[in-house]
């Protein structure tokens, strides 16, 4: 059996579909470390991402935060992160 096979997709009306924006970010390193201290590898996706929803959390930012990629040197942690927000499609 394959998967394809084993699924059915369900849609129920209105389908929400999803934009995607991406938010780059340059953040001082000490201000990242200290906001991901609860994670034993602050450069795991899971700390990247509690970043980002912190961020939209203070930004009164209603986004959902999708993969975000990190990268960094001695000063700044720089941040790629997927943003999503919902839309409602109307069927007619």
């Amino acid at each position: 059996m394959t998967i394809m096979n084993s699924i059915q997709e369900e849609h129920t009306p209105p389908q929400v579909t999803l934009q995607v924006y991406h938010r780059r970010l340059r953040v001082a390193m000490p201000s990242y470390l200290e906001n991901v201290t609860e994670f034993t590898d602050p450069w795991d996706e899971r700390a990247c991402q509690h970043f980002i929803q912190s961020y939209l959390n203070e930004a009164h930012d209603q986004g959902i935060v999708g993969m975000v990629r990190a990268e960094h040197d001695s000063e700044y942690v720089y941040l790629d992160a997927a943003i999503r927000y919902p839309v409602v499609n109307k069927l007619h």
